[in-house]
């Protein structure tokens, strides 16, 4: 199930401050927006763009924990839980964010109940994703994960039939998220692309059957 956007979680009475367009910060393709275990003194509002949350493990290998698009709050954890933020935050694409002061942040959780119920239910969701991807991991195999990764994208996109997933992933990307090697997805993006699940033409990426991507995930 895709992420719950953070603006859909409030009412339009709700935040307004918040909600409110500011001027927004501009972020380049493969920019850094806060690195791990740091402190944050502002959490930020996707206004545009894909960006990807990861942790760096202490044997340099980069583990990829979500995506976040439009609509989605990032950064606040280190904020509401008063400890430095656990995760990284680049961009994959050109992005506009449009900050948040961690005092604005903290005021509004404790005037607007709203607005505190969304951030608990993002929270929660998030929580849900990191113990899927666990689980996952130890029980299902590499063409099961794959095939979960690109039900994800549809889903995280709201995609339709054969639409063009928005961000490009790299395969050594899709293999830092799915923890195998590049060699292992691009064998079977290859396999799935024969089997007229995906088309990759044009450097393009498109989901053609994501109800059987998704048996793959559950039963591989």
């Amino acid at each position: 199930m895709g992420s719950p956007g953070f603006y859909q979680m409030l009412t339009d009475n709700s935040m307004i401050e918040l909600k409110a367009p500011c001027e927004g910060i501009k972020y380049k393709q493969g920019a850094e927006v806060y690195p791990q275990d740091t402190f944050m003194d502002m959490a930020y509002l996707v206004v545009e763009g894909i960006l990807k949350i990861y942790r760096t493990a202490s044997n340099g290998k980069q583990y990829i924990v979500r995506l976040a698009k439009e609509g989605d709050l990032i950064g606040y954890h280190s904020i509401v839980a008063n400890e430095a933020e656990a995760t990284a935050c680049k961009s994959l694409t050109s992005c506009v964010l449009c900050p948040v002061s961690a005092s604005a942040l903290k005021n509004a959780i404790e005037n607007d109940r709203e607005l505190a119920i969304a951030v608990l239910k993002l929270s929660c969701f998030e929580l849900k994703e990191a113990q899927n991807a666990m689980i996952e991991l130890s029980q299902i195999n590499v063409r099961g994960r794959l095939a979960g990764l690109l039900v994800k994208l549809q889903q995280l996109f709201n995609l339709e039939h054969g639409d063009e997933v928005p961000v490009k992933l790299s395969r050594h990307d899709m293999s830092v998220w799915i923890g195998t090697t590049k060699e292992s997805v691009s064998r079977l993006m290859t396999e799935f692309r024969q089997n007229q699940l995906i088309d990759t033409g044009n450097n393009n990426l498109r989901i053609l059957n994501a109800a059987e991507l998704d048996r793959i995930s559950k039963y591989c």
